[in-house]
């Protein structure tokens, strides 16, 4: 019987919508989103004994060495429902975790079937984290962008506080950009030679994005992703 779970890795520019992206991906398809933040927290809450290995390293202010990622990431695969697949965000980073996670992948059984690479011009980049605002100090923080007038007035009649990140300076999101692709180009070839990687111009509405994307999917048997 064929296995018609998706198991997708998500790569993208900061700006891209990877954040966005996902929920849509979410309410198309029977799948769950594997954040390793959020996955990493969680388990060091838990208190277990890779909890609190992880709850030390993170104490520390030390990144998660790769062991760690990995068996973290292990558990939460083995608590999986058999019937959803999954969508990894912000892992793999290296290719000694791309490949430590396909022999992990291999042994539960749940192979890697597509990798949808965000495209996004340093431009497009610039323009959209360029020109986020953080809404600050009239109840939950709210992210807006710097031409959205509407909002920007709303915020202001509030009370707010237009607040930039220092991380959404022009020259900090360049070298942002520049580690990003640095990163994932040798992920990006280590996973062409399998044809799963599915490059998607991240310009445009949101749902046209999501439409690219379920296009190089769906169905599986007339479309071969594009890279």
């Amino acid at each position: 019987m064929p296995d018609n779970r998706m198991h997708i890795a998500l790569f993208g520019p900061p700006g891209a919508g990877k954040s966005t992206q996902s929920k849509f991906l979410l309410r198309r398809w029977p799948i769950v989103s594997l954040s390793t933040g959020k996955m990493l927290r969680e388990e060091s809450a838990a208190g277990s004994e890779l909890g609190l290995k992880v709850r030390d390293l993170l104490g520390r202010g030390e990144l998660v060495d790769d062991e760690t990622m990995i068996a973290t990431i292990r558990k939460w695969l083995e608590n999986l429902p058999a019937d959803k697949g999954f969508l990894l965000d912000g892992f793999p980073r290296t290719i000694p975790q791309a490949i430590a996670l396909d022999e992990m992948l291999e042994e539960l059984g749940r192979p890697l079937n597509g990798v949808v690479n965000l495209k996004l011009s340093v431009s497009e980049a610039v323009y959209r984290l360029g020109g986020r605002r953080i809404c600050y100090g009239v109840g939950p923080e709210e992210i807006i962008h710097i031409n959205d007038e509407d909002a920007v007035n709303r915020c202001l009649a509030r009370g707010g506080l237009l607040v930039q990140r220092s991380d959404d300076l022009p020259n900090v999101i360049v070298k942002r950009l520049n580690v990003h692709e640095a990163e994932t180009e040798p992920l990006l070839n280590y996973y062409r030679p399998r044809n799963i990687v599915h490059s998607v111009e991240a310009s445009g509405s949101q749902e046209e994005v999501a439409q690219r994307i379920v296009e190089g999917f769906e169905p599986k048997a007339s479309h071969t992703p594009k890279q």
